[in-house]
């Protein structure tokens, strides 16, 4: 009879690895909660005050994810 053990021993730096891996994706996810956060209070704005500010209400979600030039 075989006997195996699924024994998962990381070391220092994989272990290190992987926290950086989930430190970046959760990163990742906040910033574009902001993004649309942000997207979602620009595009309540009026015509008016979107020209105002020189964007196009097609030009929103570049303006926010990217600044305007």
């Amino acid at each position: 009879m075989t006997s195996f053990t699924n024994t998962f021993e990381w070391t220092v730096e994989q272990t290190s690895q992987k926290q950086g891996l989930i430190r970046g994706l959760v990163a990742a996810i906040v910033k574009e909660i902001h993004l649309r956060r942000a997207l979602r209070d620009v595009g309540a704005l009026d015509d008016a005050a979107l020209i105002d500010m020189g964007i196009s209400r097609g030009g929103i979600e570049d303006a926010v994810r990217h600044g305007r030039c």
